[in-house]
């Protein structure tokens, strides 16, 4: 699951199609996880860190400037808040 979240590229999909096939193998490796580490606040921040980078560096090459303003942030965002600004940035490029 793992090489297929690295795999899993943008291409022609919309925000929220990417974003759906991205949280899918997620959740999957989610099921995959020790119930142990589910509960371990330093590792669910690693998570929800790793999961905006693995987001950010699948996106198009119109999202480039984007993803580098992201990068940039202190404290990163959250993937949902993110993902709702993604959202938005779509809407503006299409326009």
């Amino acid at each position: 699951v793992e090489s297929d979240i690295r795999d899993l590229k943008q291409n022609n999909m919309t925000i929220t199609e990417f974003y759906s096939a991205m949280t899918n193998l997620w959740d999957q490796v989610v099921l995959m996880e020790s119930s142990e580490l589910k509960v371990v606040k330093a590792y669910t921040n690693h998570r929800e860190e790793q999961h905006l980078v693995q987001l950010l560096m699948a996106l198009g090459d119109d999202f480039e400037g984007f993803r580098g303003v992201i990068f940039h942030r202190i404290p990163i965002p959250s993937v949902d808040s993110m993902v709702a600004e993604l959202l938005a940035e779509e809407t503006r490029l299409k326009s």
